[in-house]
């Protein structure tokens, strides 16, 4: 199955970034440790998991955009009434709300970032409303505990200057991994949701 450019984009980052946290662990465990990198494991670690955090973020935030970019358009194409929908989906119908054209319905970027942060349980809430369950997923689910465990810690080193000392470079590699299995259920999910449509 082809992966979308965007990622692809993500998996990237996360991938030099596994890079980088390799090599700071080099640093530190070498017979003559880089003082810089020895005194200053928790910031280095902090600093490493708000960054994989916020890779995961901005991602959700792309994918999500994406997709609700193809449905809008696939109902601009369909050229559905407005008024048919409206009627439909609204219990109380406003007279002003009425349009003779076809329906438009359109996140904006700025809606979704509203709407989606990494938090698992707010991600779940917000994609179901562009169509995507995705609890619908083995992985996502095996996965998204975790998920929120670690967004939770970086919530904490962000707004509490919690400290990381129960978390290693190890821990961050397979925490990439980790979180590279997560958005790739997602990807597939997407990717499905595409063909299906």
């Amino acid at each position: 199955m082809e992966h979308s450019a965007l990622y692809k984009k993500y998996e990237a980052l996360l991938t030099t970034l596994k890079e980088i946290i390799k090599q700071s662990q080099a640093r530190v465990l070498k017979e003559d440790p880089d003082d810089i990198f020895a005194e200053n494991v928790n910031f280095f670690v902090k600093s490493y998991l708000i960054s994989i955090c916020t890779y995961l973020e901005a991602y959700l935030q792309d994918v999500a955009f994406d997709y609700s970019s193809k449905v809008a358009s696939r109902l601009k194409q369909a050229k559905i009434p407005h008024n048919f929908l409206y009627g439909m989906l609204t219990k109380d119908v406003k007279e002003k709300e009425l349009k003779f054209s076809d329906a438009t319905f359109t996140y904006t970027k700025k809606d979704l970032s509203d709407l989606i942060s990494g938090n698992p349980h707010k991600t779940i809430n917000a994609f179901r409303l562009i169509g995507i369950d995705l609890e619908s997923s083995e992985k996502f689910v095996e996965h998204k505990n975790l998920i929120g465990t670690i967004v939770n810690k970086r919530n904490n080193i962000i707004h509490h200057n919690d400290e990381a000392s129960d978390i290693s470079f190890s821990d961050l590699l397979a925490q990439i991994d980790m979180f590279l299995e997560y958005m790739l259920s997602i990807e597939n999910l997407l990717n499905a949701s595409e063909e299906a449509i």
